[in-house]
């Protein structure tokens, strides 16, 4: 599938950069005593969904699974962004 003449997979890259260079720069802000009144609102994460860490266990090879998504509003905002990045080149 092609979104624009280019592949949907090159758009999720741009997505999920955005979501992590957002959610970064939300916890940077925490730091920064000018945001002080408003980091707690662009850096609060709150919890979408979790599956439970489990173990497969294959006697030679112990390997662990677990997923959470907990997105801050910075992230969000980085994912908007790399969209429009994705669109725009």
């Amino acid at each position: 599938m092609r979104i624009n003449g280019r592949s949907v997979g090159m758009c999720a890259l741009y997505v999920a950069v955005g979501a992590i260079v957002g959610g970064l720069v939300g916890v940077l802000l925490r730091s920064i005593d000018a945001f002080a009144g408003l980091a707690p609102y662009l850096a609060s994460e709150t919890q979408i969904f979790s599956i439970a860490p489990f173990t497969l266990d294959l006697f030679v090879f112990q390997f662990t699974f677990g997923l959470a998504f907990t997105p801050n509003l910075m992230a969000g905002l980085g994912m908007v962004l790399g969209f429009l990045a994705f669109r725009k080149f």
